[in-house]
């Protein structure tokens, strides 16, 4: 589906990314992990160009992200941050709402869907579309912006460390709520953590960063079971075979 070659990224002197080949295949859950200042949100953002390569070339199914309409780009593209995002000002009937307004659905369609999604993850619509998000708690507010992302059913769902900031009990439930909406809506997820047990409950695949390379980019049960070096395998807790 979205395929990396080669692609390296430089700021000045200091090299960000080295060298990056992989693909993220149709309907997946990649997860990256790796030490802070290793690469894994440069590599997020430039699923949807909000960076460009400095060497190398991105491609979505064989055409370059260069020649794509950017703005489309963008609008098939879900983005969850850690820092939760919604608009302060707006409730969260428009909060979800803003991309499908973009794309042109009607009123009917944009309340119909909203109303449905918000039943899916446990927020009555009755008591939540007109709550602005001063009046929700973080687990409530990341789940209205999970919503916003994925509403107008995007082919990629980029998520990078969405939560972090959340208590444990929150951070489980939205854990469980985007594995379901994963398996559910099948769209493509890269996403971004430093927890190490959160990667290996949610990926498909994880790709290990370090220091602007991926060492090791399987399946958790095998990253587990046989590290590609020591480094991979203190990550993850075990022992190198």
């Amino acid at each position: 589906m979205i395929r990396f070659d080669n692609v390296s990224k430089s700021y000045g002197n200091q090299l960000i990314l080295k060298n990056l080949t992989f693909e993220l295949e149709e309907g997946e859950f990649l997860v990256l992990v790796g030490p802070s200042g290793s690469g894994k949100t440069t590599t997020l953002k430039m699923f949807n160009r909000l960076i460009d390569p400095s060497q190398g070339a991105i491609f979505w199914d064989n055409t370059s992200l260069e020649e794509l309409n950017l703005r489309k780009l963008r609008l098939d593209t879900g983005y969850v941050l850690q820092q939760i995002a919604l608009f302060p000002n707006l409730t969260v009937k428009e909060n979800i709402e803003l991309i499908p307004e973009m794309k042109g659905w009607s009123s009917q369609e944009r309340l119909k869907k909203t109303e449905e999604l918000l039943d899916k993850v446990g927020l009555s619509p009755q008591k939540y579309l007109d709550r602005y998000p001063k009046d929700l708690s973080g687990g409530e507010q990341q789940r209205v912006g999970i919503l916003r992302a994925i509403i107008a059913q995007p082919k990629l769902l980029l998520m990078d460390e969405p939560f972090s900031a959340l208590d444990p009990i929150s951070r489980k439930q939205l854990q469980e709520l985007t594995k379901n909406l994963h398996q559910e809506l099948g769209i493509s997820i890269v996403f971004v953590t430093h927890d190490i047990e959160e990667a290996v409950h949610l990926a498909d695949r994880i790709a290990v960063f370090k220091e602007g390379e991926i060492i090791q980019l399987d399946y958790p049960l095998n990253i587990q079971e046989k590290p590609e070096n020591a480094f991979v395998a203190d990550l993850f807790g075990g022992n190198l075979k």
